[in-house]
């Protein structure tokens, strides 16, 4: 099961930079806990490095793990360098949760991308209990229709 996440995760997560991303986000409600509220932050912080291409702070946040599941960093750059070339820039940020499962925190983000915009696609960073990612995975969520978006917590 876990090569099978991992080959979905390589072949749906190659998403795009930063630099032409839409910079407005959608209005988030204040996350429930302290951690939630960390994992936004650090989850925004650290898709944009992942967008712009500053892999190695995402590297290094990775667990010894979750950076097994990705080889090596040449590798990871690899994969986020093929990302930009076959999907554009980050379009429009339909969406943003997190919550907080066995003692994990995850930040939730949907998105399109300019090169497929009628494709929501979901990044999910995974956090555990000292902060280390522990999970670090992109899939298409489908196309555009409202119950398929990181739904914003009411």
């Amino acid at each position: 099961m876990k090569t099978l996440l991992r080959t979905a995760t390589l072949c749906l997560a190659l998403l795009a930079p930063a630099g032409a991303a839409q910079t407005t986000l959608p209005v988030t409600p204040a996350p429930a806990t302290p951690a939630e509220q960390s994992a936004l932050t650090r989850g925004r912080a650290l898709i944009a490095d992942f967008y712009a291409v500053r892999v190695e702070r995402v590297w290094e946040a990775f667990t010894p793990e979750v950076q097994a599941e990705w080889g090596t960093l040449t590798a990871f750059r690899a994969f986020r360098e093929a990302g930009v070339k076959t999907y554009g820039a980050e379009r429009r940020v339909l969406g943003e949760r997190t919550f907080t499962d066995a003692g994990n925190t995850y930040y939730v983000r949907s998105a399109t991308f300019e090169l497929d915009d009628r494709t929501i696609w979901a990044v999910v960073v995974g956090f555990d209990s000292v902060g280390r990612v522990n999970l670090f995975g992109i899939a298409a969520e489908g196309e555009q229709t409202p119950e398929r978006v990181a739904q914003l917590r009411k």
